[in-house]
């Protein structure tokens, strides 16, 4: 009894290879005991070893007499995140039958959370919330589905949950307090997320300096960008940095994350301008049209495999006659040579791996179209006013919405996946038709 103590404090701690090996102990002496497997299988769940989590979990479920609400909830959760979502809405929902509990409904809950059904989470996170309304998770999940959804009004409220459960970052910058609108001040603010959720965040930035003096540390790429764009804007590309010393020397009122200007600014659809922002120069270009194109988009596997288009796909696009120039950032040589061995030709710029995101703006303000997977060339593109079309799985990220447009950029149309097939092909051939027509369009009103 004492050594499992002694584990679970580790557990709770978040010593998880000094609980491991104390639990491995216990299971030499207790290898059936259900309740040790569970508290293992929860653990390698929250370490992300879901094919560990997944084998201990089902053990304890086949030595319990009586399967627990938590287990369940737990297991399903890992089908989840091992991508096998039939089998997770099986266990989920028999957790729920058994104990309908904040916890249970949350976890199933996240089902609906970039499934393109938002509207079906938003339900089960209000059901949750009735039941625990202090419950950090389900209220950070809520909001992700009110994001996707449009419900702007309510859902940038709900968005500050993310800071109390550590889903977002609360810089405390010079222990300043957090801006709460108030005009005329001097506000810190610093940038969240990726690049390209930073980007899309930067749009509110011109409204707030109508009314106050801001001070943005950003992504160290970024900085020479938005210096450009934004005239009097004092910039710092520090907000990856643990340790800052800016604070000490620039006098200033307030702090706030740039994710949170959207319960200010983007309270409605009405709010949202979607008219460029960002300012760039442009490489020289011959008379062609030039078409920027990125196939493959995001850094988790899972996230990976949905958002990329392989290039070999890319031939109803690539018949048309254009320039083609890779906005690719990984590595790609091997499938540009693929496809050149057909005959096709993308041109390459290294500014697109560029540390300066500067001169990767430069590439992307000199295409007369951007063709694109979800990545943050989307959004380079969109703040620069480019015209862009985005190849979008038919389960998105909140920002490109479950349906309709894209609010944030008018220049941005989406390509949808089909509901029901969820096949990239139809996408593609869409895709190369609409550029091929567009194409005849041009060569017609030159006539």
């Amino acid at each position: 009894m004492e050594l499992f103590e002694e584990a679970t404090k580790y557990h709770v701690a978040g010593d998880f290879v000094k609980a491991e090996e104390l639990y491995d102990q216990l299971l030499t002496q207790n290898h059936n005991h259900p309740g040790l497997l569970a508290t293992m299988g929860t653990m390698y769940l929250q370490t992300n070893r879901c094919g560990l989590a997944i084998t201990m979990l089902e053990m304890a479920l086949e030595k319990s007499k009586k399967p627990p609400s938590d287990v369940l909830s737990n297991l399903g959760l890992a089908y989840k995140y091992a991508g096998l979502h039939d089998k997770s809405r099986s266990y989920l929902e028999r957790s729920i039958k058994i104990n309908p509990s904040a916890e249970t409904l949350t976890n199933y809950g996240s089902l609906f959370i970039e499934s393109g059904t938002p509207e079906k989470g938003i339900k089960v996170f209000e059901r949750a919330l009735k039941k625990d309304p202090t419950l950090g998770l389900a209220h950070w999940n809520y909001a992700l589905s009110l994001l996707e959804s449009g419900r702007w009004d309510t859902a940038w409220d709900e968005h500050e949950w993310g800071f109390k459960i550590g889903q977002r970052i609360d810089r405390k910058l010079g222990n300043k307090p957090v801006w709460d609108g108030t005009h005329g001040k001097t506000v810190a603010v610093y940038g969240e997320q990726g690049i390209g959720d930073e980007i899309m965040f930067a749009s509110m930035l011109p409204e707030m300096m109508k009314t106050n003096k801001v001070i943005l540390e950003c992504h160290t790429r970024l900085k020479s960008l938005f210096e450009n764009s934004f005239p009097g804007l004092t910039c710092y590309g520090t907000r990856e940095d643990e340790e800052v010393f800016w604070p000490e020397k620039e006098d200033f009122d307030y702090r706030i994350s740039i994710g949170s200007l959207g319960k200010f600014y983007r309270r409605s659809r009405e709010s949202f301008p979607g008219t460029p922002y960002l300012k760039s120069a442009s490489i020289p270009k011959s008379d062609k049209f030039r078409v920027g194109i990125s196939w493959t988009g995001g850094q988790k596997a899972g996230r990976v495999q949905r958002r990329t288009v392989p290039l070999s796909w890319w031939k109803s696009i690539l018949n048309n006659d254009c320039e083609f120039i890779s906005l690719q950032y990984t590595d790609c040589n091997d499938e540009i040579a693929l496809v050149e061995r057909l005959g096709y030709t993308i041109k390459q710029y290294p500014e697109i791996k560029a540390e300066d995101y500067s001169e990767t703006a430069k590439i992307v303000q000199s295409c007369d179209l951007v063709i694109t997977v979800c990545t943050s060339v989307v959004h380079l593109a969109g703040a620069l006013g480019v015209p862009c079309w985005v190849m979008t799985p038919k389960a998105p990220a909140w920002r490109y919405q479950s349906a309709g447009g894209m609010p944030w950029y008018k220049s941005v149309r989406l390509y949808r996946q089909p509901p029901k097939e969820g096949t990239w092909i139809p996408v593609v051939e869409r895709v190369g038709f609409d550029l091929s027509e567009l194409l005849n369009s041009r060569k017609q009103a030159v006539a």
